[in-house]
């Protein structure tokens, strides 16, 4: 029993007595007095339902008369923090255990002394492990000693910090498959505002839906100087790394399994679940396009517009506002557009084509057995086209089908022209005549 326990019950046992303490009883009306409250039923501090005998409330009453408020404490117990069912060397052996692997949790290390013989089956209780550990520290998956530790902090202005993340919506029909599929809303939060960018629902937790979206927000709240995202394969994709790099943005991944480092979008997820995604009419909302829209309206119209708890009582939109001069705005948006593009080499086979991320696709003949350069959309992953000096030019999908009824007419050979000149020289006339012993100048070898 903690000490704050031990003065709930005290005050719980004083306001019992607490019409017999404060009255100047004569001899002989006390006991009818303890008597008719120990027909009483009280309430205790856990809100469970009690009745105390009469020597009980006697004793109470005695005990306050004695030694006042002080005295009708429950008194601590003398074994207090010391386990009755393990032995010194076996709490000593626990605690080693945990130390020696901290991943170790209290019904392996019970089950495990019981495995070697050091204590009887059934003579200990996971609870008594458990207790045991915390009592040193040691009761997580991990020590508390080995935990890194974890600070309040913000970027210093709007536009340095973006976190990014995934939420799983709720269940859409998607047209492209015919059957119900899970929504997959992507989006970015600003780490000094709380603004959102951008945010969208779709189908689909892939690089080029998250590489769509960040360049709405980039195209709406200017190009962020650093990214805060999680290790997902939608987040840590070639493509982009290359755009980062092209637009000086600092991509940064947390730790695996550290869901607190990026708690302020986590935060707003929470938000967002409970304010509109658990609420929405689910006959109304049928389509990705409803939810989108439901989505932007709540973050336009509510979201941006609540004052938060973290920016002294500000909303995100006043703070983003006020510090508009230090967003890095994208002034050029042809060549952002352009910046949302990348260039990869391969080599075309014999047949005519290139293969670029599992697709096959038809390059012009005369390309064939040559390396050559791909440009590909990072928003659009069938948009490739081929480079061939200056000229960009469209590639589309290997249709074998089709190609099976096509000519295949060879180019006309290069006409010979009258003046070319003759040397006489021809190796299979040339090995005959050795062969023969003949002298190719003319004449026998002898």
């Amino acid at each position: 029993m903690t000490d704050d326990e031990r003065n709930q019950e005290a005050l719980f046992r004083h306001a019992i007595l607490g019409d017999v303490l404060s009255r100047n009883l004569r001899r002989g009306q006390l006991r009818p007095a303890l008597k008719q409250l120990a027909q009483q039923t009280y309430q205790d501090p856990h809100g469970r339902m009690r009745r105390v005998a009469y020597k009980t409330l006697e004793e109470w009453y005695y005990k306050y008369r004695n030694g006042g408020f002080e005295a009708l404490k429950p008194r601590p117990r003398k074994d207090s923090n010391r386990s009755r069912v393990l032995a010194e060397d076996i709490q000593q052996l626990i605690l080693d255990m945990k130390r020696e692997d901290p991943g170790r949790s209290a019904p392996l290390i019970l089950r495990e002394l019981e495995l070697a013989g050091r204590i009887r089956v059934g003579q200990a209780s996971v609870s008594s492990v458990e207790r045991l550990l915390r009592r040193h520290g040691l009761s997580g998956p991990r020590m508390e000693l080995e935990q890194a530790a974890r600070y309040r902090w913000e970027a210093s202005m709007c536009g340095e910090l973006w976190q990014g993340d995934a939420l799983h919506g709720p269940l859409l029909m998607n047209p492209a498959t015919g059957r119900a599929q899970r929504a997959i809303v992507f989006g970015l939060l600003d780490d000094r505002s709380r603004l959102i960018p951008y945010l969208e629902a779709g189908f689909g937790e892939t690089e080029e839906r998250f590489l769509r979206m960040l360049h709405q927000a980039i195209a709406r709240r200017g190009i962020v100087r650093k990214l805060l995202l999680d290790n997902h394969a939608s987040f840590n994709g070639y493509d982009l790394r290359l755009l980062c790099a092209r637009l000086g943005i600092h991509l940064v991944h947390s730790r695996p399994g550290d869901a607190p480092s990026k708690g302020k979008i986590e935060r707003f997820w929470r938000t967002l679940r409970g304010q509109l995604v658990e609420r929405m009419d689910r006959e109304r909302v049928t389509t990705i396009d409803e939810f989108n829209l439901r989505l932007w309206t709540w973050v336009e119209m509510e979201y941006h517009h609540q004052p938060h708890s973290s920016l002294s009582g500000r909303t995100p939109l006043e703070v983003w506002e006020s510090e508009a001069d230090q967003i890095r705005w994208a002034e050029d948006h042809s060549q952002l557009d352009e910046s949302f593009h990348g260039e990869v080499e391969r080599l075309v086979r014999n047949d005519s084509t290139v293969q670029w991320r599992g697709v096959f696709y038809e390059v012009p003949p005369y390309l064939r057995r040559q390396r050559v350069r791909l440009r590909y959309a990072l928003l659009d992953s069938t948009r490739v086209s081929v480079l061939d000096g200056a000229t960009e030019i469209p590639l589309r999908r290997v249709q074998p089908a089709d190609n099976a009824h096509r000519s295949r007419a060879a180019a006309r050979p290069m006409e010979v022209s009258a003046d070319v000149p003759k040397t006489g020289l021809n190796a299979a006339e040339l090995i005959l005549a050795r062969a023969a012993g003949i002298d190719p100048k003319g004449g026998d070898d002898e």
